[in-house]
C-alpha cells in the first residue's frame, strides 16, 4: 500500500510539474525547434522532491534560457516513479543546445538547481526532430 501512495503522489507531482510548465509552452512555438535535448539525472541524497521541483521547474531557469540563450525555444520537466528526473529542450538546432549547454553550467543563475544535481548521474542525448 506505502508503494502505491508513493507512486500516486510522484504521478500527482509529475503533473503539477507539466500543468505549470504548460502555460510557457503554450506560448512558445515549437515549430522553431529543430532539436530535442533529452536531459536525465537524479536528485543528490537528501534533496527532497519539493526542492528539486522548485529549483529545475520553479521558472528561474526557463525565464534565464528565454532571455539569454540563444536558440532556445522551450524546456519541460518531470520526475519517473523510479525518481529520475527527465528534461526536455527544444532547441533552434544542436549546435545552438550544445553551445548553451557550457553556458548553462557556468551561468550563476542557474546555481540553485545545478547543485541539487548528483552529476554523476547526468545523461544528455541530441536528436533532430524530423
Amino acid at each position: 500500500m506505502m508503494k502505491l501512495a508513493k507512486g500516486l503522489k510522484t504521478a500527482a507531482l509529475a503533473t503539477t510539474l507539466a500543468i505549470g510548465t504548460m502555460t510557457a509552452a503554450m506560448a512558445a512555438d515549437l515549430s522553431k525547434a529543430g532539436t530535442i535535448e533529452y536531459v536525465t539525472f537524479k536528485a543528490k541524497d537528501g534533496v527532497s522532491v519539493d526542492a528539486m521541483s522548485e529549483a529545475a521547474a520553479g521558472g528561474t531557469v526557463n525565464a534565464n534560457l528565454t532571455a539569454n540563450y540563444d536558440g532556445f525555444v522551450d524546456r519541460y520537466v518531470a520526475l519517473q516513479a523510479d525518481g529520475v528526473w527527465i528534461e526536455v529542450v527544444y532547441w533552434e538546432s544542436e549546435e545552438a543546445g550544445r553551445v548553451a549547454l557550457e553556458k548553462f553550467v557556468a551561468d550563476p543563475v542557474n546555481k540553485d538547481f545545478l547543485e541539487l544535481v548528483n552529476v554523476d548521474s547526468v545523461t544528455i542525448t541530441y536528436s533532430d526532430i524530423h
